[in-house]
């Protein structure tokens, strides 16, 4: 199979689908007979260059305790600092293509934005991913500092296990998080599933058990190890949820509100009415989008922009 076709091909789905790379990898798995994660992956590369954002938006890459990283800066102005843990059902995604979407952060708060690339599903199982996630937020907090982690989709089911592992083990926990979207309960009986309204999420039940096993390995779907919203939310920092009321997992957003509601942490939540999964990549493209980062710049632009001089 030639790189060129699939990227063609995708590229000729773009206008259908809009944007999510989750959505992307789903409808092309099926579709394009053949098609392994791994040409997924490089097709949706090519894609990305699609979606660039702002100009003046830059992504290099470093190392943080042997985990490779995107970096995106807007205008070379260093401040405040954000782990954005990207989606792609734990098996797709890269910094590319969450590049537009981290720009509009760091223009509009300032900020850093650190895009760490873990290990993908299926080749790497349960907990590789994590603990990748882990050792470079341990870089990013080695000084003491407390940063933002932000999540979508899968990312969100890390940005949360991520989280509690902080708490239980007593390290320095996020100073916010948000989670767009989240994935959070991999089990078949989860409510998202049971549920299964796939209309604006070009993925259903099937696809989610899928990559669940995928990700998951040997570990239970039902162990709070893979699914977060069976484990606790006692002590979790002020959360952003955001989720599309009409998307796949509305539910799991929900179920993530009630957990917080019940150990009594601060939240604030935005529901989309009609919003296709993913849509927070193309903030310069869609209406939508810019709505709600911009909401997501407001709930966190108190601890990210740099202070002012006197």
């Amino acid at each position: 199979m030639a790189k060129g076709e699939l990227i063609k091909f995708i590229s000729s789905k773009v206008g259908e689908l809009v944007i999510s790379g989750h959505s992307i990898a789903v409808k092309f798995r099926r579709d394009f007979i053949g098609a392994t994660p791994n040409h997924i992956r490089k097709a949706l590369e090519g894609v990305s260059k699609l979606n660039p954002g702002h100009h003046k938006g830059s992504l290099t890459y470093k190392k943080f305790n042997g985990v490779q990283v995107g970096h995106v800066m807007f205008d070379n102005i260093k401040g405040g600092k954000i782990i954005w843990i990207h989606g792609g059902g734990f098996s797709f995604g890269s910094p590319r293509i969450y590049k537009a979407a981290a720009v509009y952060l760091a223009r509009k708060l300032k900020c850093e934005v650190f895009l760490p690339v873990y290990s993908l599903s299926p080749e790497y199982k349960y907990p590789n991913s994590l603990h990748e996630i882990i050792n470079v937020y341990n870089e990013l907090t080695k000084n003491g500092e407390r940063i933002v982690v932000v999540g979508d989709s899968a990312g969100g089911n890390l940005a949360t296990a991520l989280t509690q592992y902080c708490i239980n083990n007593n390290l320095i926990k996020p100073k916010k998080l948000v989670l767009l979207s989240p994935w959070l309960d991999l089990h078949p009986s989860s409510r998202s599933n049971k549920r299964n309204y796939s209309d604006f999420s070009p993925f259903d039940k099937k696809d989610t058990l899928s990559f669940g096993i995928e990700y998951a390995g040997n570990v239970p779907l039902d162990s709070p190890k893979v699914s977060p919203l069976r484990g606790s939310f006692a002590d979790f920092p002020p959360t952003h949820v955001q989720v599309s009321k009409v998307e796949f997992l509305y539910d799991d957003s929900l179920e993530c509100i009630e957990k917080l509601e019940y150990n009594n942490i601060e939240y604030s939540s935005h529901f989309e009415e009609k919003a296709l999964h993913g849509w927070h990549l193309v903030p310069d493209f869609l209406p939508e989008a810019s709505r709600s980062l911009k909401l997501l710049v407001d709930f966190l632009k108190s601890d990210l922009y740099p202070p002012l001089l006197p």
